[in-house]
């Protein structure tokens, strides 16, 4: 395990320093125009990083079993995220941003709740699971109490006008419920139901109909000249500019404006275009060892709880991952979703490395458990001799 857990601490230090290099060149026009600083988005990322950071060795030590053995600290946390979700909607505490109400803002701190939620539908969910055990099958404490207390969360964020964080919470909430054991048969029922309401959302907001219209008509061979698509037709301009090797560090020509949100949600084509072709494979390899080295700890860990958070974490960095890619790419429909450990946001690099830190958790725990089994190996032969 050592070695698995090696692999990973090195990969994931590995997008850490290519999320600042690339943010770094991304970020500077934006900086240099809002605050007349190039480097503000960095120094602010490396600040939050320091924090991120230390919050993977308090995660990594703190033993994961207590959210089992103490259930006030799972509803404690449920509680403060569902306080935190509706606080973003008070005058003052919360902050509107591009027409959503997703921060809150503290001083010159903003905090996005969306992403603690997406940590409390892993944890709620595995704890939730690692105690009914067998009656996951059930239909009423397997499907429909987690899944109420699901909608509750996801309700929240998609209120915000969050269908990114709504998306991740939903999926891995619901794949973590399956996995568990829930009948297929009633996710089946329950997705169909939120996926009424979901789409009643989506048709009545004209920019995200806009957006899946004009990523529609690419799919069926027309073409748009729909504003819908401006993102993702800069973000292609960028991989094109960039090639099998890239333009080089700091000589991007799409993050001068041509494409929005350069070193948040559309990084990655920002790094596509200055290191090329070869920048993306390594990320999407990256991210393809931590979901190996996440399914490993997963399928080895010591019980059943640490089973369900290993799998859930792994899911929530990778699912998020090629999902941003995806959009990026001109695979998926655009929608707002940051690239782990690599696009701008404190409060996103918090939850990324809080995940794996709760990796390393469990994964401290399978080097103990190995012990414990081998040394009581040894004394049974000792007996037996």
């Amino acid at each position: 395990m050592r070695k698995t857990l090696t692999a990973l601490a090195t990969t994931v230090v590995f997008l850490l320093g290519m999320g600042v290099i690339v943010l770094a060149s991304a970020s500077a026009v934006r900086a240099q125009g809002l605050y007349g600083d190039p480097h503000f988005f960095v120094k602010r990322q490396l600040i939050w990083l320091a924090l991120a950071i230390g919050m993977v060795f308090a995660v990594s030590r703190f033993d994961y079993h207590w959210w089992r053995e103490m259930p006030e600290c799972t509803i404690g946390f449920y509680v403060l995220v569902l306080i935190a979700l509706v606080l973003v909607f008070v005058p003052g505490i919360g902050l509107k941003v591009n027409g959503s109400y997703r921060w809150l803002k503290f001083g010159p701190i903003r905090v996005q709740p969306s992403e603690f939620a997406k940590l409390l539908a892993v944890i709620a969910m595995s704890v939730w699971f690692d105690r009914i055990g067998w009656r996951a099958k059930q239909f009423w404490k397997g499907a429909v109490w987690p899944g109420i207390g699901l909608a509750i969360v996801a309700g929240l964020i998609i209120i915000e006008s969050d269908f990114g964080a709504t998306l991740v919470v939903m999926f891995v909430g619901g794949t973590l419920m399956f996995v568990a054991g829930t009948r297929l048969w009633y996710l089946l029922i329950f997705g169909v139901a939120a996926l009424v309401p979901a789409a009643a959302m989506v048709a009545a907001n004209p920019n995200r109909m806009e957006r899946l219209m004009a990523w529609w008509a690419k799919r069926s061979g027309s073409t748009t000249t729909s504003p819908a698509a401006y993102h993702v037709e800069q973000a292609l301009v960028a991989f094109k500019n960039g090639g099998p090797w890239g333009v080089g560090f700091n000589q991007s020509i799409q993050k001068y404006n041509y494409l929005p949100e350069a070193h948040t949600d559309f990084i990655f084509a920002i790094g596509g275009e200055e290191f090329g072709f070869r920048f993306s494979i390594v990320i999407l390899l990256a991210f393809a060892i931590i979901l190996v080295c996440g399914m490993l700890i997963s399928m080895r860990a010591p019980d059943r709880l640490g089973r369900l958070l290993a799998f859930g974490m792994t899911l929530l960095l990778v699912f998020q991952a090629v999902f941003n890619i995806g959009v990026v790419t001109d695979c998926l429909p655009t929608k707002g979703l940051a690239l782990p450990f690599i696009s701008y946001g404190g409060t996103n690099l918090v939850a990324a490395l809080f995940a794996v830190g709760t990796l390393f958790n469990v994964g401290r725990h399978i080097d103990v458990f190995d012990e414990r089994m081998h040394t009581q190996v040894v004394k049974n032969a000792s007996v037996q001799v």
